[in-house]
């Protein structure tokens, strides 16, 4: 029987408890930002080094009991998505009333984005069953919504999510694109996430989940060639993920 407890109510009540010397905003974005240097830091050996100095420098404003309570949040936010798919940092973000102190940002209600979903997901279905993947492009991602929308609607419709979905996704906002990558590395979903205007093309940064590491496939463009094999990953050539020539809104491919 899944566990019912309030995971949202337990980890809003323990980062208020270390809002004392830092305002709310900026202990729950610093605990967004740890957990995405962990999850990079466990694969993406070729950025190590500066995110493990950038973990380094912000567990350090914190005490070790503080940190430890910090780390109780993502072991809570880890059994939350045991219990339910869906955008947990988007509704804690909302329930702590960061909205109104920060940049008047507002995510998208989780029963909203699964609705969304499975019209979108019933529209495509096809394109899965020919492909045996489906690709999922989304340049203003947010804090993943509808990403983990989507991929609840594969899995009620019988598909395995973690084989048959990749994600490439952007945001200008890093504190948000850090919320979606916590949140599709902790579903097991293959996704590049990438710190980007999408309308200039300028990008920032990227970020690879656990699950892209594991079993990559090549992100380009049509007209592009694709990037070289990663070495020590896999022998075989990877399917290319092919995004369609100017796409600007959330695409299925």
């Amino acid at each position: 029987m899944k566990d019912k407890r309030n995971y949202q109510k337990m980890i809003t009540t323990k980062l208020q408890s270390l809002s004392g010397k830092q305002n709310i905003s900026t202990v729950f974005f610093d605990w967004v930002h740890m957990m995405a240097y962990a999850f990079s830091n466990s694969v993406d050996k070729e950025q190590y080094k500066e995110r493990e100095a950038a973990y380094l420098a912000t567990v350090g404003k914190y005490t070790r009991e503080e940190a430890c309570l910090l780390g109780d949040c993502l072991g809570l936010l880890t059994m939350a998505f045991e219990y339910k798919v869906q955008d947990w940092l988007g509704a804690i973000y909302m329930e702590l009333n960061i909205n109104s102190k920060n940049t008047g940002q507002f995510f998208t209600p989780s029963h909203i984005a699964e609705l969304m979903a499975r019209m979108t997901f019933s529209n495509n279905e096809p394109l899965l069953e020919e492909k045996g993947w489906i690709g999922y492009y989304e340049p203003c991602i947010g804090a993943g919504s509808m990403v983990l929308a989507f991929a609840l609607a594969m899995e009620s419709g019988g598909y395995d999510y973690q084989k048959q979905l990749r994600v490439e996704c952007e945001d200008i906002d890093e504190n948000c694109l850090l919320m979606a990558y916590v949140q599709l590395s902790l579903c097991g979903i293959n996704a590049v996430c990438k710190v980007k205007n999408s309308l200039s093309g300028e990008e920032m940064s990227t970020w690879y989940t656990p699950f892209h590491m594991i079993n990559p496939a090549w992100i380009t463009r049509k007209n592009q060639d694709p990037a070289p094999e990663p070495e020590k990953i896999q022998k075989e050539t990877p399917d290319v993920w092919i995004i369609p020539e100017g796409t600007e809104q959330l695409a299925l491919f």
